[in-house]
């Protein structure tokens, strides 16, 4: 176990030390520096930088205090720079190659400058997105509609991640837009806490004000279980939030079955689900990731790489529960551009958005918060508003 995680951060280390080290050597090859002094002061703050945010990370984790989480958000922040910075640097390489290959005469600096100034902007813009979450308001078809349901007000969260990037203030603005949309029903698909060592009693303290008429309901994601799974449910359970631990329940008509992370073995780890689904009620799939509910892997951290890198979108086990739809988050829809692309590669298509594959249907949130960096640029971070409509 220990030699594992020793690997994995060791891995980790390498490829930001490798990031950083393109980083630098192409700022020095794009601008005209020739100063030895400045190249070796230039030189040591990268390594420095390069060593931040996995140490910030792990200090983080071995004692939360002020410093600590300055520094940590300090770190988290420049991986988010640093992101966008060689997204710039690749396309300068690329316009420098090209004009070379047609014979035109490229000035470096002004092309670099101006991509870098770019990468600046929009790192800032991402900033302010990841804070400001938008209302994204989806209709999902169904076979059957209950009349009691019929133009009510379904709010999805998912991904929140409140900590020490996403704190209270956060919470207050969430809680507060959420409130505004009257809702009739608010479901959280995981992740509610960051995952990070701290206290969260303060920053969770404004998620008791949600309001919705049938109550707020949640389901775990891997990050509860990075918290530890005793403590975060014990912060949770002292809130309002209703949590389904692998069970069915009717509310006039729409069934929530609710799975927690890392899922179940078969349907009858489901407490309370009927044997057959009324024709005339909708049932929703509250699961975490979006995959197959069947737990994929016999070791805890096992199933979480495989969330994470070898996702089973098969959908099997979860088409078998006879669901209307599918709610789940965990991609944060790549978050920072151009990890969307990835993410959409290793779901296969279901890593944002309403989906269908068959008869089965999923809607995958981009998430409400941020993990890392503290920043959105790609897609936005969202409050779903879900509505119920007819199936053609």
């Amino acid at each position: 176990m220990m030699v594992k995680l020793i690997l994995f951060i060791a891995t980790i280390q390498t490829l930001i030390f490798g990031a950083h080290y393109l980083f630098s050597r192409s700022v020095i090859r794009f601008f005209p520096i020739t100063s030895p002094v400045f190249k070796t002061i230039f030189y040591g703050v990268m390594v420095l930088m390069a060593f931040s945010f996995v140490s910030a990370f792990l200090l983080l984790r071995l004692h939360g205090s002020v410093a600590t989480v300055f520094y940590y958000r300090f770190a988290a922040i420049w991986m988010g720079f640093l992101i966008h910075f060689l997204v710039a640097i690749a396309v300068a390489w690329a316009a420098i190659i090209i004009s070379k290959w047609i014979g035109v005469s490229a000035n470096r600096p002004v092309i670099a400058g101006f991509l870098m100034t770019a990468a600046i902007l929009f790192s800032i813009y991402g900033m302010w997105n990841a804070s400001h979450p938008r209302i994204r308001e989806v209709a999902i078809p169904v076979r059957h509609v209950p009349e009691y349901w019929a133009n009510r007000r379904i709010v999805l969260l998912s991904d929140i991640h409140l900590g020490h990037m996403q704190g209270r203030a956060f919470a207050e603005r969430l809680a507060e837009r959420v409130n505004d949309l009257d809702p009739d029903l608010i479901l959280i698909t995981g992740d509610l806490l960051d995952g990070v060592n701290g206290s969260y009693d303060a920053v969770i303290r404004p998620i008791t004000r949600l309001r919705a008429r049938h109550g707020v309901f949640f389901v775990t994601g891997n990050h509860e279980y990075y918290v530890g799974i005793g403590k975060a449910l014990n912060i949770i359970k002292k809130t309002q939030l209703r949590v389904l631990d692998n069970e069915w329940l009717n509310i006039n008509g729409l069934e929530l079955v609710g799975v927690n992370y890392p899922g179940i073995d078969s349907p009858a780890g489901i407490k309370n689900l009927p044997k057959k689904k009324a024709s005339d009620r909708a049932r929703i799939l509250l699961f975490h990731t979006p995959t197959t509910i069947q737990k994929q892997a016999r070791a805890l951290n096992g199933r979480h790489t495989r969330a994470y890198w070898t996702p089973d979108t098969s959908f099997d086990l979860n088409k078998q529960l006879n669901a209307d739809f599918q709610l789940s988050g965990h991609t944060h829809h790549g978050q920072i551009f151009p990890f969307n692309l990835i993410t959409r590669l290793l779901f296969n298509g279901f890593d944002y958005g309403l989906r269908q594959t068959g008869d089965f249907q999923i809607y995958t949130s981009c998430g409400t918060g941020t993990w890392g960096p503290p920043m959105r640029t790609a897609g936005t971070s969202e409050i779903t508003l879900i509505r119920l409509v007819s199936a053609p």
